[in-house]
C-alpha cells in the first residue's frame, strides 16, 4: 500500500511539474510574441530583459540591447522627458503612460507608446515596460487633423451618401447657403437646387462621376433664403478597395460676384455708355443676323442711319452735359417708336442706327414700310424736350440701305445708309432719303 501510495503521488508531482511547463510555455509564448513588446529596466534604467516583439519593434538582436541605457533609444527631443516620467515611476510607483519617439540603430524612428509599472521590492525596484508602435496611429491623427482643418476652409463642404443624403457640411456651408447642419444633414442635396438647370444638366453630372468619379463646374443654386447664387463646384467620389463609392465630397465657392462682374464687362464690351444701345461692335452682329435673315426668308431688310440736326450746335452753346442729356432723351424715343424685334444702336455723338427686318419681299412695298416706320420716329423726336429747365426741340435726318440678303457686306450697306444720309441733310434736313432707286422694286 505504501509503495502504491507513493507512485501515485509521484505521478500527480509528474503531472503537476508537467502543468508547470505548459504553463511556463504558454505564458513564454505569449511574453515573446505578443504584439505589444516587453521590456524590464532596472533602476538605473538600464535595460535587463527584452521580448523577441520589442528587439523586433527596435530592429536590434536582443543581446546587443541587453544593459544597454533606455534612454539611449529615446529621440534627443524626448530624453528629459522620459528621464523625468521614468525616475517618478521608480521612486512613487504606479502605472504610468507616455509617448515619444525611439531612435532605430539604421537611424529611422518610430512613434511608440509606453505603459509602464514598477515591480520589485524596496531593493531591486525595476519597471516592466509594454511598447508598442503607434506610428500609423500617430500619421492618421495628423492626416484627420489636416482634413479638419481643410475641412473647415473657406470654401462650403459636403459630404454625401452615394444617394446624395446630406452627411456632413462645415461652417463655410451655412455661410454661403444659409442652412445650418440641423436643417441640411439627413435632407438630399437637391434642397439646393435653383431650377436654372434641367435634368439633363444633372444627369450628366451623374454620368461623369460614375464614369470618372470627378466632376466640377459651374452651377446655380439657391440659398434658404431663396436668393440664387452662382459657385464653382468640385464633387469627388470616395471609392471603396472593392472599388463601390461610398461617400461624395462636393467643395464650393461662390462665384456670384465674378458672374456679375463678368455681365458689366460683356455689357460695357456691346453697349453704348450713355444710352444704354448696342455700340458699333454688336451693331455689326446685329446686321450680320439679318442679313442671313433676309437670305434664307426672301424678305427686305433695312439699315437706316439716323443723324441729329445741329446737334453739334447745341453742344458748343450749352455744353456736353445738356447734349448727354439730349441723346438719352432721344435714345428713349426711338426704342419707343421701333417694333419688338428691330434693333437701334449707337455709333458715337449723334449717329444712330436703326435695323428694320422682317419687311415686304417687294422693294417698294418695303420702302414703304421702312418711311412709315422713320415718320413716326422723325415724328416723335420733333416733339419738344426739357433740357435743364429750357425748352428744346430736335429734328433728325434719315439715310436707308435696303437688302434682301447676303449680297452686300456690313460695311457696304452701313457706307450706303450713311451716303443716303447725307443726301437727306443736302435735301434740307428733318427728311428721309434712300440709297438710290435702284435698290426699291
Amino acid at each position: 500500500m505504501h509503495q502504491i501510495e507513493l507512485e501515485m503521488q509521484n505521478e500527480t508531482l509528474r503531472q503537476t511539474q508537467a502543468d508547470l511547463v505548459k504553463s511556463r510555455d504558454r505564458y513564454m509564448d505569449l511574453y515573446e510574441f505578443a504584439p505589444v513588446g516587453y521590456v524590464t529596466l532596472n533602476k538605473s534604467g538600464l535595460i535587463e530583459e527584452l521580448s523577441l516583439t520589442a528587439a523586433a519593434l527596435l530592429k536590434r538582436e536582443r543581446r546587443d540591447l541587453v544593459q544597454q541605457q533606455f534612454s539611449s533609444l529615446v529621440a534627443q527631443q524626448d530624453r528629459e522627458g522620459w528621464q523625468k516620467n521614468f525616475h517618478h515611476a521608480v521612486k512613487h510607483g504606479g502605472k504610468h503612460s507616455c509617448e515619444l519617439t525611439l531612435i532605430l540603430d539604421d537611424g529611422t524612428a518610430f512613434e511608440a507608446g509606453l505603459d509602464y509599472l514598477r515591480i520589485g521590492g524596496q531593493a531591486d525596484r525595476a519597471v516592466r515596460l509594454a511598447v508598442t508602435d503607434i506610428t500609423a496611429r500617430k500619421k492618421a491623427e495628423v492626416e484627420m487633423r489636416i482634413a479638419a482643418i481643410a475641412f473647415e476652409s473657406h470654401e462650403g463642404m459636403v459630404v454625401t451618401d452615394p444617394d446624395g443624403v446630406i452627411l456632413r457640411v462645415n461652417r463655410a456651408f451655412t455661410r454661403l447657403t444659409g442652412f445650418s447642419a440641423q436643417e441640411a444633414i439627413g435632407r438630399k442635396r437637391v434642397l439646393l437646387v435653383s431650377g436654372r438647370q434641367d435634368k439633363g444638366f444633372y444627369q450628366q453630372i451623374r454620368q461623369t462621376l460614375i464614369e470618372e468619379k470627378y466632376w466640377q463646374g459651374e452651377m446655380w443654386n439657391r440659398r434658404k433664403n431663396g436668393e440664387l447664387y452662382a459657385e464653382w463646384l468640385t464633387i469627388s467620389a470616395v471609392v471603396a478597395p472593392d472599388g463601390t463609392t461610398t461617400h461624395y465630397v462636393g467643395a464650393f465657392s461662390e462665384v456670384t460676384k465674378d458672374k456679375e462682374a463678368e455681365a458689366v464687362i460683356r455689357h460695357l464690351a456691346y453697349y453704348d455708355a450713355l444710352t444704354n444701345l448696342p455700340n458699333r461692335r454688336l451693331l455689326h452682329d446685329r446686321i450680320s443676323q439679318a442679313l442671313v435673315g433676309a437670305t434664307r426668308s426672301g424678305h427686305h431688310a433695312a439699315v437706316v442711319f439716323l443723324d441729329l440736326d445741329n446737334f453739334k450746335s447745341l453742344n458748343d452753346t450749352r455744353g456736353h452735359d445738356i447734349g448727354d442729356q439730349l441723346l438719352v432723351e432721344m435714345a428713349r424715343r426711338i426704342l419707343a417708336n421701333v417694333r419688338a424685334g428691330d434693333t437701334v444702336a449707337r455709333l458715337g455723338g449723334d449717329e444712330f442706327v436703326l435695323i428694320f427686318e422682317d419687311l415686304s419681299p417687294d422693294g417698294a412695298a418695303a420702302a414703304a414700310q421702312v418711311a412709315q416706320l422713320g415718320e413716326k420716329i422723325r415724328e416723335a423726336i420733333a416733339q419738344p424736350c426739357d433740357l435743364g429747365g429750357i425748352p428744346f426741340q430736335c429734328t433728325a435726318s434719315f439715310g436707308v440701305a435696303l437688302s434682301r440678303g447676303q449680297e452686300e457686306s456690313v460695311t457696304t450697306l452701313l457706307k450706303n445708309a450713311d451716303l443716303a444720309m447725307y443726301k437727306a441733310k443736302g435735301s434740307g434736313r428733318n427728311t428721309m432719303r434712300f440709297f438710290n432707286s435702284a435698290q426699291i422694286g
